[in-house]
């Protein structure tokens, strides 16, 4: 009974073992990401490729998914995560894409063609001051943020995203992770908040999350 035992034991613990490598390998080799899952890829390569003191100022998700992802074997999309790096020694900023089994790269995405997406004129107001910032502040590496599938997990179930989305069935989500203090000068923790764009080719839903209270504000209505 007692070897019957052991090779019970020694089965299920091979088999547990089995599973977890599968699990790490396909970890290893998905293809698909949040927008915090190759942040450190990106800042670690920023640091030897643009400046030491390579800081990140914004995030950009170009057409994700409604789980927050995007697909970087995906040619048939032009999503992507864009990395806005910062350099308080140079004053300015670069931008970088990770890419699959790859170093980063640099990216061809620049604020304009990001602005480009946000058919509100008040919200792309708003963020084009931002952006116009970004170059002299950073987010606080310390600072904690939800990551993408989160972000849009609070927003998806909203009447007026809802709305936006049977109105719009074809229409996309961009999302930016902004310095906080960017959104609003009156704050004085150097967090980061999540800007969420749902667009058409004509129209957009453009939606800022307080980080420091969860709230939802439509920028329109700024």
């Amino acid at each position: 009974m007692k070897a019957a035992s052991k090779i019970i034991f020694l089965l299920l613990l091979i088999a547990a073992v089995s599973c977890n490598v599968n699990d790490l390998v396909s970890d290893l080799t998905s293809s698909k990401i949040t927008a915090k899952e190759k942040l450190g890829d990106v800042m670690n390569f920023a640091k030897t490729d643009f400046a030491a003191d390579a800081q990140l100022a914004a995030i950009y998700g170009r057409e994700i998914s409604t789980q927050g992802e995007i697909d970087l074997l995906n040619s048939q999309s032009l999503s992507a995560f864009v990395y806005v790096v910062q350099s308080d020694s140079l004053q300015a900023n670069e931008f970088y894409s990770p890419i699959f089994k790859a170093r980063p790269v640099k990216s061809p995405i620049n604020p304009a063609s990001m602005l480009s997406f946000i058919k509100d004129s008040t919200a792309k107001n708003l963020i084009s001051s931002i952006f116009g910032t970004l170059a002299t502040v950073h987010i606080d590496p310390s600072a904690i943020y939800e990551d993408s599938p989160e972000t849009l997990s609070r927003l998806l179930n909203r009447n007026d995203v809802e709305t936006f989305r049977v109105v719009n069935p074809t229409s996309k989500i961009d999302m930016f992770l902004l310095p906080a203090k960017s959104l609003d000068s009156l704050r004085a923790i150097n967090s980061a908040d999540w800007v969420v764009n749902f667009y058409s080719d004509t129209s957009s839903l453009v939606l800022w999350i307080n980080s420091s209270n969860f709230d939802i504000i439509n920028l329109s209505d700024l």
